[in-house]
């Protein structure tokens, strides 16, 4: 009985030193959570503009670039997107992309060097405007590539679990303090441009529901193409060695090498061609390296599959060989998180003489769950090139479908607001270096002459 007693004595002794420790902890830590929310109080009411500015060098290697050295567009806006949010310098996402504008193509071999600040704050959200220019490894000579403007929403890291995705609320950032006339430009241009996004997103709404049947129309072609089916690839013969013409053996039949050339590698295309063969679809799966520490994917990741499908739809309607002209303003709608499932669908929604616009959309999945939801899409615009890099003409989309006609209706007014923003552009880098657009006009001329 006495033995009983004192280990009944000394479990109860135990446990209640191991309650009261956990109860310690337990509130050690509830201190330090309710600690978290002062000390992300703790920001400056205001910041000066030098304090955002980040400076990023990149180098073009071949791994960016396509098989004729000229670098991706997508590339290049993921290193816009990681610039942008370094100068953001908080736990922001990528809200919207204004339009981008790509003057001349990146070769391999050359500097990128990429400039970011922060033009204007508002309540939780900031604009962050991003310069693009190239430099000659060898002369040093730069040249201007695009301009970007992105939107950014802060928000509270958080600690909790993954199924909890939209536990990170907005929180309020330092507004912009501006010294220079140049800054102070900026900082009343940030506010033209917010309203012309907010008008921008009136007309979206509008029309919304036509969109969301054509991306229905969009997902009805991609369970057809993920039909089995037997393959119409072509299989190509064997060729013996004429050394060996009598060897009997079919291990020694091989294709006879050739030496690689670009001779006749352009073929003749039809005058025109349905928008359905044009149709591509791309699927992701969101890795840690593709997202930001709250693990939501970067925006510019996004881009660049969006780039990457939007390539493979206009060549399989112009075979040949495209750039990226241009894309326009983008709005992500809903984020998505490590894990998740990403499908990019495209297809060439308009052409013109050698220029296709490109629909692209994006759907994301949560594997954990089976959610399928929208997230983004946009328009790309694709230069068909010849080999030596002169535009060539390509087919016209045919529209056989009432359906398609949805996202072919407004492609002429779209294809106006780009040359408009392009020269606007342009006006803008002449009157601040008149003599270096000087020079590259002449030198233009002289080419072409």
């Amino acid at each position: 009985m006495v033995f009983e007693a004192i280990r009944i004595w000394l479990i109860n002794a135990i446990n209640w030193l191991f309650r009261s420790n956990a109860r310690r902890l337990q509130d050690s830590k509830n201190e330090e959570g309710s600690k978290e929310p002062n000390v992300a109080r703790h920001v400056p009411d205001e910041k000066p503009v030098s304090l955002s500015r980040v400076t990023m060098t990149e180098i073009v290697l071949p791994s960016h670039a396509d098989t004729r050295g000229f670098v991706f567009g997508g590339v290049v806006l993921g290193w816009i997107d990681v610039a942008a949010g370094a100068a953001a310098k908080r736990h922001a996402v990528t809200r919207s992309v204004d339009a981008v504008h790509f003057m001349h193509p990146i070769k391999v071999g050359d500097f990128l060097v990429i400039q970011a600040s922060v033009n204007r704050a508002w309540n939780t959200s900031m604009e962050v405007g991003v310069r693009v220019e190239t430099e000659n490894p060898l002369t040093g000579k730069k040249k201007y590539c695009c301009h970007a403007y992105l939107t950014f929403v802060a928000l509270r890291g958080s600690r909790a679990s993954q199924t909890q995705r939209h536990s990170n609320a907005p929180v309020r950032v330092p507004r912009i303090i501006t010294t220079t006339a140049v800054e102070a430009q900026r900082f009343d241009m940030a506010e033209q441009r917010r309203q012309a996004r907010i008008n921008q997103n009136d007309c979206i709404d509008e029309n919304a529901t036509k969109m969301a049947e054509f991306r229905e129309h969009m997902r009805k072609w991609s369970k057809n193409t993920n039909v089995e089916t037997m393959s119409d690839a072509e299989i190509p013969p064997l060729v013996p060695d004429p050394d060996d013409a009598q060897e009997k053996d079919p291990a020694r039949l091989y294709l006879r090498r050739r030496r690689s050339t670009l001779t006749n590698a352009i073929q003749d295309q039809p005058d025109g061609k349905p928008i359905y063969d044009s149709f591509a679809e791309v699927v992701e799966t969101v890795l840690p390296q593709h997202a930001n520490t709250l693990q939501i994917t970067f925006g510019g990741q996004i881009m660049r599959w969006m780039e990457q499908c939007s390539l493979i739809s206009a060549t399989r309607h112009a075979r040949r060989f495209l750039l990226l002209a241009s894309i326009d303003s983008l709005q992500f709608i809903r984020p998505t998180y490590v894990g998740d499932c990403i499908t990019v669908r495209a297809m060439v929604s308009c052409t013109f003489h050698s220029s296709m616009e490109v629909y692209v959309t994006v759907e994301a999945e949560n594997l954990m769950t089976g959610e399928t939801f929208f997230t983004n899409d946009g328009f790309y615009t694709m230069v068909a090139v010849d080999l030596t890099n002169i535009p060539t003409p390509v087919p016209h989309a045919i529209i056989d479908q009432e359906e398609e006609r949805v996202i072919c209706d407004g492609a002429v007014k779209r294809r106006n607001r780009r040359l408009q923003q392009r020269r606007e552009l342009v006006q803008k880098e002449m009157s601040l270096s008149p003599d270096e657009f000087q020079k590259f006009s002449t030198s233009q001329s002289i080419e072409q002459e």
